[in-house]
């Protein structure tokens, strides 16, 4: 992997070994306390699906390696319930080298997994996992709209349910609670609906984007699905990554 540019560095152009690559994809904490980053891979003419609807046909093994890096150094996922679905999403396990990127930035061992969903449209014994201290904790983040039955089963599988909003998901509420709990470094993997609405809340601090050599065509997903943002926010590059399989990273940080 080659660094090509970084906005505090007057050059680039240096092959990066795992460990700069790792410092690279260090997650930051805000003056807030958070720091908000989307993840998103898309082909060149813009989809974030392949053939098979799912992110794994646009990706490449460099991204495999970026994707596992945001989740070693993240505190909690964010992800939307149909992204879920489609993906296979479980609680959240990590590989050793991955645990050591943990332990030594004092982070804990594994990270929360919040599911975002009005409907609990989702099966908990999925989400939850194998044994429990191979992976990270689950929680489903809702409305006050779901009974107490429909959430017995989540609280069953000993995943949390977090109530957020009336009829729609409060985001900024919701994100405001998970770093009252200490999970300030928090990375959105999807999907477009739940990444244009933390756009739209003004909530996203920084947006990763790899860009895959291939070209899908279809009528396959954008990063962001629905209604036109009201106000655009803008970003600014902070840096861009050149990988031997021809895969283009780069970071957008939120301009403010």
């Amino acid at each position: 992997m080659r660094l090509i540019f970084r906005r505090d560095q007057p050059t680039a152009g240096d092959d990066l070994s795992d460990t700069g690559l790792s410092g690279i994809y260090q997650h930051p904490l805000g003056p807030s306390g958070r720091w908000l980053r989307t993840n998103f891979v898309t082909s060149l003419d813009g989809s974030i699906q392949g053939a098979n609807g799912r992110s794994g046909g646009v990706n490449t093994a460099s991204d495999h390696k970026v994707f596992a890096l945001h989740r070693a150094h993240c505190d909690a996922v964010l992800v939307g319930a149909g992204t879920a679905r489609v993906e296979g999403y479980r609680a959240v396990d990590l590989a050793p080298w991955q645990r050591s990127i943990r332990a030594e930035a004092g982070l804990a061992p594994y990270p929360l997994l919040a599911v975002v969903t009005r409907s609990l449209d989702l099966d908990p014994t999925v989400l939850a996992g194998a044994a429990a201290d191979t992976h990270g904790p689950v929680m489903i983040v809702t409305t006050e709209q779901p009974s107490d039955e429909q959430i017995g089963p989540f609280l069953h599988a000993g995943i949390e349910v977090l109530r957020s909003g009336a009829d729609e998901v409060d985001l900024p509420a919701a994100v405001e609670e998970l770093v009252a709990r200490g999970f300030g470094r928090l990375l959105c993997e999807g999907g477009p609906r739940l990444h244009r609405d933390l756009l739209a809340a003004d909530l996203v601090d920084s947006v990763s984007l790899t860009l895959s050599p291939v070209m899908i065509g279809g009528n396959g997903s954008r990063t962001t699905t629905g209604d036109l943002l009201a106000t655009a926010p803008t970003f600014e590059l902070d840096f861009a990554l050149y990988a031997d399989d021809h895969a283009l990273f780069t970071s957008y940080v939120r301009r403010r």
